[in-house]
């Protein structure tokens, strides 16, 4: 993973199509991804868009340049639009509240139900991550 310099950190905050620069991390603003997703589809290449929208070509590398356009084409496909800064949806917490006047035995049913649903949430997650893993692990034989 690359690392900004401080001094990489410093141009790439002077543009305004910069949300925020971390030392690892660049968020573009949404009107960055707009304008880069209509330069894209009309065929320019994406290290053009880049250095055309102020960004010095030499602080990217390959790899880098092909992650933001298969993040900008991810977020324009999804159908919700583009996201400022993190792309991460968290999970809305469980709305389910006990009703109050509910019998205790009705508090410990509920509340044993919701349990479960997070643990099985988590065991989800988890058997996701070996699939997604193996796939990874075949894909490179």
């Amino acid at each position: 993973m690359k690392e900004y310099t401080a001094k990489e950190m410093k141009v790439l905050k002077a543009n305004p199509y910069t949300f925020k620069v971390t030392k690892n991390k660049l968020y573009f603003t949404i009107e960055f991804k707009q304008a880069f997703w209509t330069a894209y589809q009309a065929g320019m290449a994406p290290r053009k868009i880049l250095e055309d929208l102020g960004y010095d070509l030499k602080i990217f590398g390959q790899k880098q340049i092909d992650s933001i356009v298969q993040s900008i084409k991810k977020q324009a496909q999804s159908g919700t639009g583009f996201i400022q800064g993190e792309n991460r949806t968290r999970r809305k917490k469980d709305e389910i509240s006990i009703p109050e006047g509910a019998s205790a035995e009705s508090q410990e049913a509920l509340t044993n139900i919701l349990n479960e649903v997070r643990y099985l949430r988590q065991e989800v997650d988890f058997l996701k991550k070996i699939v997604k893993t193996e796939n990874t692990a075949t894909r490179k034989y």
